[in-house]
């Protein structure tokens, strides 16, 4: 792995689980941290996520309210569904799960946030590129 490997992360994020009160933070000190909102957890999918990988994120996150506390009932329940099923299908196509994670929490006290971006970037960083990226830029060559 390269020193300068700056990882591509993509990240989803609930309307309501307190990111986007932070997100400025996360966004200045990781340049290659994408955060795209959501109204709910419960609209990631498994093809949502396989399609960031895909397009060349080397991590992918999701943010969602606690189980139990989600604004429209479902949203936790079904982004821990999908997150298991999109989980299952990036090992069969050879990308580290460790690649993909689900934080169920709110995330409106200080430094969480950034805490849980932080340790993920790392573990992406030292883990290299994804898989699918490599591929991607040797298909370009």
């Amino acid at each position: 792995m390269k020193q300068d490997f700056k990882p591509k992360v993509i990240a989803f994020a609930c309307h309501w689980c307190g990111v986007g009160k932070n997100e400025i933070n996360a966004v200045e000190d990781f340049p290659d941290f994408k955060l795209i909102k959501l109204m709910c957890s419960g609209r990631i999918n498994t093809a949502l996520i396989l399609k960031a990988f895909e397009k060349g994120a080397d991590g992918v996150i999701a943010f969602g309210c606690p189980e139990g506390k989600c604004h429209y009932n479902f949203g936790s329940s079904n982004a821990a569904r999908e997150y298991e099923t999109a989980r299952s299908l990036i090992e069969l196509l050879g990308i580290e799960p460790e690649r993909l994670r689900l934080e169920l929490d709110f995330f409106s006290e200080d430094g969480k946030l950034d805490k849980v971006i932080s340790e993920f970037v790392e573990g992406i960083r030292r883990a290299g590129p994804s898989p699918l990226s490599a591929s991607n830029q040797r298909d370009k060559k």
